[in-house]
């Protein structure tokens, strides 16, 4: 398990959300972006350098649906329209995959290693 999380430069991030930061805060390692979709549908992804933690929050119509945090972050990568977390901490490996196209598209997953 490293200590370090590595992540896109924010260039690369501008390009996936087409759309720059709506929180920032360089010092403390945090940014915060906003996204929504055709459907109507907006993701609130942020995430946390120095504590090494991604929170996902949707909504539909401003009505909240459901947040999601998890900490252990070890990479975050972009391809294209697809962002991939990876999460390892004693015992477990969890991902995020985050798909921006027409609609948003999450899907968080975890899994125990033995």
């Amino acid at each position: 398990m490293s200590d370090v999380f590595s992540i896109p430069d924010e260039l690369e991030l501008l390009e996936f959300f087409s759309a720059e930061a709506v929180e920032r805060s360089v010092e403390d390692g945090y940014w915060c972006y906003e996204v929504s979709d055709r459907r109507g549908v907006r993701l609130r992804f942020s995430f946390n350098l120095f504590e090494r933690s991604v929170q996902t929050a949707l909504q539909v119509m401003d009505l909240p649906l459901i947040t999601v945090s998890h900490e252990g972050a070890e990479s975050m990568t972009v391809s294209g329209k697809t962002m991939t977390c990876r999460f390892l901490y004693q015992g477990s490996d969890a991902r995020l995959v985050l798909r921006l196209d027409d609609s948003i598209n999450l899907d968080w997953s975890s899994l125990r290693k033995y």
